[in-house]
């Protein structure tokens, strides 16, 4: 069907208000936002933070290392069997972020944080390897439109451990609505057809 010219611009309108701007689909592949991975415990000084990574990233990631090391005094005990050490890895993909702790753990939790990721995330799924009853476990993972929150717990002195966290996201694809007349797409239907009456009285005027 062919329209008039001067029809154009009112079906045009009906289309942008009816529809909206639907973005594309979003991944983490280029995008930059914020990370914080921390480890937190405590001994005979009290309470301590060892801050893992804080700051920007930019995706994808892959197998990003970073050592880790700390002396404890348990007890009144500064020996190498109090020790943290190891290393944690970030692997970032286009649709997954993993966390990985391999080395001697103490009591402590690991909590990793990523926040302003663009996109709309709409749920995610986790998957976990290398954790063992009475010697670690997954504590939580949550997650907002722009963020993932997941962290896990070990129980005690455990050399050789390795453990993963990998929590895959699904991206939704919400519209920008445009003005909104009445109520939902009938009501934006119905402003179209009045900006498409108007126009074509304009028309006739000029």
């Amino acid at each position: 069907m062919t329209f008039p010219a001067s029809n154009k611009l009112g079906l045009a309108l009906i289309g942008f208000m009816a529809v909206g701007i639907a973005p594309a689909s979003a991944d983490l592949i280029g995008q930059t936002f914020n990370a914080n991975i921390e480890i937190t415990g405590s001994d005979d000084h009290g309470a301590y933070t060892i801050s893992v990574l804080n700051g920007p990233v930019t995706g994808p990631v892959v197998n990003d290392q970073t050592p880790v090391f700390k002396q404890l005094t348990q007890m009144g005990f500064a020996t190498a069997s109090n020790q943290i050490t190891g290393t944690v890895t970030l692997n970032i993909s286009a649709n997954a972020i993993s966390v990985n702790f391999n080395g001697q753990a103490q009591p402590f939790e690991l909590e990793s944080q990523f926040t302003g990721i663009g996109g709309n995330i709409v749920s995610i799924v986790e998957s976990s390897s290398g954790f063992q009853a009475g010697v670690s476990q997954v504590l939580f993972h949550n997650f907002t439109g722009t963020s993932v929150d997941f962290a896990s717990f070990y129980l005690g002195f455990q050399p050789g451990t390795n453990t993963i966290q990998t929590e895959t996201l699904t991206f939704g694809t919400p519209t920008v609505p445009g003005p909104i007349v009445g109520g939902g797409v009938p009501g934006l239907i119905l402003a179209g057809a009045g900006l498409l009456a108007w126009w074509r009285q304009r028309k006739k005027v000029a």
